[in-house]
């Protein structure tokens, strides 16, 4: 009997599963000293948020407790030594605990946990000695040397070295813990940013890891350009109107890949393959110079409803800063007593959408687990198919509190451009294979604005019409620096809006004091855009990618590497960028050299504002 109970103890690795269980209790204790140390910063959430926090919190902290004791566990079995086993649990221990109580000091004055590049910081020229610390908190130090020694000396009771480790069964229950600790078979694994999506906004941070956020912030840095260091801030706070407020609907629709090329927009200088949007043109507000901040869909959300672009080789959404709630048109227009509402066919967890644009004010999110007829719509790629989409969003809008802000973000024409059966031979094939799923999710677009506009809610809408970013080009024009970031954005609001033509350049981070600026919002509020209203015809857009810095403003086009001049065009004379006026337009160049820098530093000045 005792020889059945060892052989099955062994089988199921309980000592590892113990191991297990008592570290996660050394993060349950590590985030109770947080919390004790920052009581005054979480006194006032109650019970319940709090227990929210610690029980999220005990998700991140299985990622870590499962990778590094898995890997402790399997190596000390296969070379069977119980001092390296101990060495190596010590080592865990002493830094999860030595960093933790770090970020709880650190917490404490400067009210943000530490990232990666805290470790920056640490350095021989710091005038502050270690023992300088440790003679101001010798109290956390002794806690700190109590909680590693105890916690090895009682983990160190769990090793055991069977003749003939059961090697299948162990990886099994380690497959099996790292579904669980990365959140299921969910498309992507939890991490720290889904913190602001499950928890209350002042109650999120005590859920952090401290260790998984430092590799986290390692793995995906935001790392600023030199030259911003001399670059002081000219960002200010921005003063909208002081006229009554207004409170108009406003339908945000994001076209999935809608370069400016595919549409009448695109000069005159090949085929249109969107007669709908088309049509909208002379009936709204139409910006013919409006650009994308980044190159993917997940560089748009940020843009588009935060006004903050993407300036580095990280998209913000994964970034560590985006776990931090920013000024959005959500939690802005909630203060005016808009409900909030965001629409994307595809999976919940696609591309972080939904945990960034919770932790930002948004309500309601509908994914593909809230569409009733998955089954029968759904593209076998990536989600629900524009036209019965579109038209679920419109009956959805229909019950909407009003006033409301909602934005709904298609799909179809991504890649590999989907189209249902019943409908493949009623578009042209054009030029690229963009083309045809173009015309599809066009369609889609008019079938909406068809059955909208009998809806209640119609005729005290503004739609805001735009896209994520370009896709597919076809002429050269639109794959040149600024080019490749030229989408159609028009502001169209049948019975409240005249129409007009905006020529300035604009962007994707305008939208947000564009709504601002239309409500006549009653705050000054910190923001990267400007309403396209305003009378700034010099306006500055800046982009980031290949490493390359560049601005674009009106028909000028200038980039720097690494802080050094790369090429300036005139795309009024030279559409396709091809003659490099660095040395004849020195003058403009300092110009541009001058804005691009501050831009780029009013950037990295906003998104570190608490």
């Amino acid at each position: 009997m005792i020889k059945n109970l060892k052989h099955i103890k062994s089988r199921l690795h309980i000592p590892f599963l113990s191991v297990i269980g008592k570290s996660l209790l050394l993060f349950f204790l590590l985030r109770l000293i947080f919390v004790l140390v920052n009581y005054s910063s979480f006194a006032k959430n109650d019970f319940n948020h709090l227990f929210d926090a610690f029980f999220f919190g005990t998700r991140l902290d299985l990622i870590v407790v499962v990778y590094f004791i898995s890997a402790i566990y399997m190596l000390t079995k296969w070379i069977k030594s119980k001092l390296l086993y101990t060495i190596l649990l010590l080592i865990v221990s002493a830094s999860a605990s030595i960093l933790t109580v770090i970020d709880a000091l650190y917490f404490k004055f400067l009210k943000e946990r530490i990232s990666y590049d805290f470790l920056g910081q640490l350095n021989p020229d710091n005038n502050i000695s270690l023992w300088t610390y440790i003679s101001d908190y010798w109290p956390m130090a002794v806690l700190i040397i109590v909680l590693i020694s105890g916690f090895t000396l009682w983990v160190r009771m769990d090793y055991s070295t069977p003749t003939k480790p059961h090697w299948i069964s162990l990886i099994a229950i380690i497959v099996c813990l790292v579904i669980v600790a990365r959140g299921g078979f969910r498309l992507k694994p939890i991490r720290t940013a889904d913190t602001g999506q499950h928890l209350k906004e002042d109650s999120h941070v005590v859920a952090f890891n401290t260790v998984l956020y430092l590799i986290e912030t390692w793995q995906n840095p935001i790392s600023a350009p030199s030259f911003i260091e001399t670059t002081l801030p000219t960002i200010q706070h921005t003063q909208f109107s002081n006229d009554s407020i207004q409170t108009p609907n406003f339908v945000i629709i994001i076209l999935e890949g809608f370069g400016k090329e595919y549409t009448g927009l695109n000069r005159g200088m090949t085929h249109t393959y969107t007669p709908f949007l088309n049509s909208l043109i002379p009936q709204s507000v139409c910006c013919h110079n409006a650009y994308a901040n980044g190159l993917k869909s997940v560089d748009a959300v940020p843009a588009i409803f935060s006004s903050i672009p993407k300036l580095t080789n990280t998209a913000f959404i994964h970034s560590p800063h985006s776990s931090a709630a920013q000024a959005s048109v959500f939690n802005l227009l909630a203060t005016l007593g808009y409900s909030s509402s965001f629409f994307h066919g595809a999976d919940n967890q696609s591309m972080g959408f939904k945990s960034y644009l919770k932790t930002n004010g948004l309500q309601q999110y509908f994914g593909v687990d809230e569409y009733p007829h998955t089954d029968k719509d759904h593209d076998g790629h990536w989600g629900i198919y524009d036209l019965p989409y579109l038209q679920y969003v419109s009956r959805e809008l229909s019950d909407q509190k009003q006033p409301f802000v909602s934005s709904v973000f298609t799909l179809s024409s991504h890649h590999p451009y989907s189209i249902p059966v019943d409908l493949k031979d009623s578009f042209t094939e054009g030029d690229i294979p963009i083309h045809k799923s173009i015309q599809y999710s066009d369609y889609a677009l008019q079938q909406f604005f068809e059955t909208s506009k009998n809806e209640a809610w119609f005729d005290n809408t503004i739609f805001i019409i735009t896209a994520d970013h370009s896709a597919e080009n076809l002429l050269h024009a639109y794959r040149t620096p600024s080019g490749k970031y030229e989408i159609p954005l028009l502001i169209f609001g049948p019975g409240t809006l005249q129409p007009s033509s905006i020529r300035k350049t604009v962007a994707q981070i305008d939208i947000l004091p564009t709504i601002l600026d239309l409500v006549n919002y009653p705050d000054s509020v910190l923001v990267l855009g400007e309403s396209i209203f305003t009378e700034n015809h010099n306006r500055t857009v800046c982009h980031y990618d290949n490493n390359v810095y560049h601005v674009t403003q009106n028909h000028w086009s200038y980039g720097i590497t690494q802080n050094q001049a790369t090429f300036l065009y005139n795309k009024k004379q030279d559409i396709n960028c091809l003659s490099n006026e660095l040395k004849n337009q020195s003058d403009k160049a300092q110009i541009l050299d001058t804005e691009l820098k501050a831009l780029v530093r009013n950037y990295f000045y906003v998104i570190k504002q608490d």
